[in-house]
């Protein structure tokens, strides 16, 4: 699963997309709705994160957070997405597990 935003990261709308576009077939892509932007700004406010970068990726972690557990989010950003993820409240095991690619 991943945030629609995410694409706009990765997607360049040349040939090197192909293998991405595989890749999307696996993979359920969330919309970004009006409460999902709220939620967004609301987690990048909570963290004093701020920037474009933070942005979409305070997207990704707010659709991340929404899911059932255990939960893997793999990125190529794991410092700023496990500051994003972070839930003290849960147990270590409960907590979403962020894995650098």
């Amino acid at each position: 699963m991943t945030a629609a935003s995410t694409l706009a990261e990765v997607l360049r709308g040349g040939p090197r997309d192909a293998p991405l576009y595989q890749a999307l077939k696996h993979v359920q892509v969330v919309p970004i709705s009006a409460d999902l932007g709220r939620r967004a700004g609301e987690l990048l406010g909570a963290t004093g994160m701020s920037g474009h970068d933070s942005t979409v990726d305070a997207l990704l972690a707010t659709v991340a957070l929404a899911q059932s557990r255990p939960m893997l989010l793999i990125t190529s950003d794991p410092d700023d997405m496990a500051r994003l993820t972070e839930e003290p409240h849960r147990k270590k095991a409960e907590r979403i597990a962020v894995v650098s690619i």
